[in-house]
């Protein structure tokens, strides 16, 4: 796709995720003779709007197209569809980012680091000045466990890539299981109505679901039930998926061993919730998907699109 005029909204709170002049460098680099606009806020991002042929935002509300004639496609850095809206006149294209697992899956391998060699247990033995060397004969090995991916797009795509490096069993769980067959990432692929049985013999079960009502509560109490004793939860993608209480009562009451969970039903996390004072319980700040490289992804992911097309 050949475009005259870029135009830039890439503001946000979270510093990795702010566009920089540096970033903007590698654009003119890549694209030399595009017309680059970076507006300087919302305002300003609307008015120039309808002058510009492609965007890179953050949000897109719907009836912004409509203040953009010129606009071909629209790309954004967010792999959810939270933010960025899909034209409702399906006139411009949008593309959603597709690179965040390269990140993600890092974060995944240190959660599951923590629980199977008891890192938390090492910094508290460290602080106390502790030689605790005989409470680790019965660590697990990855490469010895199996792991379930509920949600086996991009994302759970990318997280199986390493995980199948380090040796691990892992079954896949999709909305469609057609055209899986052979992927040498995966062990298996089942659809979710028939999870109930690979629960009972996976050692760490990931979540890497889309928010949404088709997701909501799609986890349940009996799902929790069947888990093996002494697995381990993960999630990160949208907290909407199960209930909390649920969780709570597993990771109290059994089967689960513990949980990594960067993100939750309500964000951020209130200080009263019962989920702070788990000690099985492993939380980050819906971070796991944040690192300097974030933004310079994202553009080589976009450049080479733009190419494709």
């Amino acid at each position: 796709m050949n475009i005259d005029h870029l135009l830039i909204h890439l503001h946000n709170s979270i510093d990795a995720f702010t566009l920089k002049p540096r970033h903007v460098d590698l654009i003119r680099t890549m694209l030399p003779g595009t017309r680059i606009t970076v507006a300087t806020g919302t305002g300003d991002f609307l008015e120039k709007l309808p002058d510009a042929d492609c965007a890179l935002a953050w949000v897109f509300k719907p009836d912004w197209y409509a203040g953009a004639p010129k606009l071909k496609a629209l790309f954004t850095p967010a792999a959810g569809h939270d933010w960025a809206a899909a034209d409702p006149s399906g006139r411009v294209r949008i593309f959603y980012g597709g690179f965040h697992g390269r990140i993600m899956r890092e974060s995944l391998l240190s959660m599951m680091l923590h629980f199977n060699r008891r890192v938390g247990k090492s910094l508290a033995d460290q602080k106390n000045r502790v030689w605790g060397r005989q409470d680790y004969s019965d660590c697990g090995a990855l490469f010895n466990q199996r792991v379930l991916i509920v949600g086996f797009g991009a994302l759970g795509g990318s997280m199986a890539e390493l995980l199948k490096a380090f040796g691990m069993h892992i079954t896949a769980v999709r909305r469609d299981v057609r055209g899986c067959e052979g992927d040498p990432r995966v062990d298996r692929v089942i659809a979710f109505d028939g999870i109930e049985a690979e629960l009972a013999c996976a050692d760490h079960v990931v979540f890497v679901l889309p928010g949404g009502a088709e997701t909501d509560g799609i986890f349940a109490a009996r799902h929790f039930n069947a888990m093996k004793p002494g697995a381990y939860l993960y999630n990160l993608g949208r907290g909407n998926c199960y209930r909390e209480e649920d969780l709570l009562n597993a990771l109290q009451n059994g089967p689960l061993a513990g949980a990594g969970l960067d993100v939750f039903a309500e964000e951020p996390l209130p200080p009263t919730s019962a989920l702070w004072d788990q000690p099985n319980v492993m939380i980050t700040p819906h971070s796991s998907a944040i690192c300097r490289e974030y933004m310079a992804l994202f553009i080589h992911e976009w450049v080479e699109r733009l190419r494709r097309l």
